[in-house]
């Protein structure tokens, strides 16, 4: 049996799997990660995200086939750079990757004017710029466009501003790490946030087999069978 460990995005915390860990964990164990930083004032660093994941997988007991959804790719990316051994696959859902000395933020801004949240006031700041949240009127165009109105009301209403601290520091990526673990990319042609040519690029340079599961940012609410029926099917999760 292989276990799955889910790690969630930027601004969502482990909430956002519900509707796939339980399809998932009919044939397979599933766990679910909430990255450090939901809580009102709380301010970590990578290296407690990093923490969080390893704490998870040690549970559960390595190897695992390790899954990033939007920022959660890069603690992922960082967490496989560190602990190859760890894992058997990794699959990134819509999610961002980011170069060797690469910072996520930056790595966002360069999408240009294609990138929803270039737009004047699509971010908002903490008043000490600590944290930072998606403006109330772009949250369901740039994370929920392909869901039902109920999912992405419901959904907005449980996100939480995300510490920069996640945003801002560069990245380890090497070819002897992160580069040297079986990689699927699950994305969609109606994300807004990380356009398809985007995630082409990304998923070109990772090396990752890019698969379009057809849903917006949040494939695991628009199309949460899809996205089972693939993560069953990634091929990442046999002996390396």
């Amino acid at each position: 049996m292989t276990t799955f460990v889910l790690v969630h995005g930027g601004l969502h915390g482990a909430w956002c799997w519900q509707r796939i860990v339980g399809p998932l964990s009919e044939r397979h164990a599933v766990v679910t990660v909430d990255l450090p930083g939901r809580r009102p004032g709380s301010r970590p660093e990578l290296s407690a995200y990093l923490d969080a994941v390893a704490a998870a997988v040690d549970r559960a007991g390595p190897p695992v086939v390790l899954v990033g959804h939007s920022l959660g790719g890069v603690v992922v990316s960082q967490f496989v750079e560190q602990r190859p051994d760890a894992v058997t696959g990794l699959i990134l859902v819509n999610a961002l990757l980011v170069e060797d000395g690469e910072a996520p933020l930056p790595k966002m801004q360069s999408i240009g004017e294609d990138w929803l949240f270039a737009r004047p006031g699509a971010l908002t700041f903490e008043p000490d710029g600590s944290a930072f949240a998606v403006a109330p009127e772009l949250v369901v165009e740039g994370f929920y466009n392909r869901c039902t109105p109920a999912d992405a009301e419901w959904a907005a209403g449980q996100l939480c501003p995300e510490p920069l601290g996640l945003v801002t520091t560069p990245l380890r990526i090497t070819a002897e790490g992160f580069g040297s673990v079986p990689k699927v990319y699950l994305g969609g042609r109606h994300d807004r946030v990380l356009p398809w040519w985007f995630q082409q690029k990304m998923s070109t340079a990772a090396d990752a087999r890019l698969v379009d599961l057809g849903g917006d940012h949040s494939p695991f609410l628009s199309v949460p069978d899809k996205l089972v029926e693939h993560l069953l099917a990634s091929g990442v999760d046999g002996p390396r």
